[in-house]
């Protein structure tokens, strides 16, 4: 469903420029707290925390690329809403010795297969555990259940949104000066899986379903995220896997 989000509403000319910094300010504040993380734990674990798939596909395969010489390799996608597929292809080729299809697109056009080109020799070929919950949608949603079907690792979490449809993005502007950008997604393709079925209205229902308590919640543990380290062979406890990646509170 569309969903509409109030911002600051700019209704005086005078105070425009004043309105378009706060604007600006609040993008680069999102920005700041979208960035992809990681943590090395030793030479057992990494873990990569990737709250969205827009950055460059290339980035995304050098910081995957660190993981090299670990044992294994935790990417947590939960509250990841999705993003463009060169990055989703960028990162599946970074775990896959091989080729590997990712889906069929199903459009007006015609139906064409979405791949993803492995790096072959300097792919990551550890252990792979991926972390998903409700709100992990679109490319997160294909990454965890092209994971499960290519049974390359463990998926742990919740069932995700059920949201796929793969949209195209419109740009618009407005205004002489300041000038605002803003834009329109509309979707135009399902997405099948190699096992037959749309992810759509469905989801991917995790290998093992962990979901934290309200407790857990109150008090900052992450019990999903130290069962994915036991998988991996480290000991880690749900209090401090919730002092890896720490909330980050907006700014305005």
């Amino acid at each position: 469903m569309a969903k509409v989000r109030q911002v600051r509403t700019i209704t005086d000319f005078d105070n425009m420029s004043r309105d378009a910094w706060f604007l600006r300010m609040e993008g680069e504040d999102q920005r700041r707290r979208m960035r992809p993380q990681y943590r090395e734990l030793g030479a057992q674990l990494m873990i990569m925390k990737l709250p969205r798939f827009l950055e460059p596909d290339s980035d995304a395969q050098a910081m995957i690329g660190k993981a090299h010489g670990h044992s294994g390799l935790i990417v947590d996608l939960r509250g990841n809403p999705g993003g463009i597929e060169p990055t989703l292809q960028g990162i599946l080729s970074s775990v896959f010795q091989s080729d590997v299809k990712i889906a069929e697109r199903a459009a007006r056009e015609g139906t064409t297969a979405v791949m993803a080109k492995s790096n072959h020799h300097n792919a990551f070929t550890g252990k792979l555990i991926v972390l998903v919950d409700s709100e992990s949608a679109s490319a997160a949603e294909l990454f965890a259940r092209v994971i499960q079907i290519e049974k390359r690792g463990t998926v742990l979490g919740d069932r995700t949104a059920g949201s796929v449809m793969e949209a195209k993005y419109y740009a618009h502007r407005t205004g002489l000066n300041p000038v605002f950008s803003y834009g329109t997604l509309v979707a135009g393709a399902d997405l099948v899986m190699a096992d037959g079925k749309s992810l759509e209205h469905t989801g991917v229902t995790p290998d093992e379903t962990i979901l934290p308590s309200a407790a857990d919640l109150a008090n900052g543990r992450d019990p999903a995220m130290a069962r994915a380290a036991e998988i991996v062979g480290v000991t880690l406890s749900p209090e401090e896997a919730g002092k890896l990646f720490p909330y980050e509170w907006p700014k305005n």
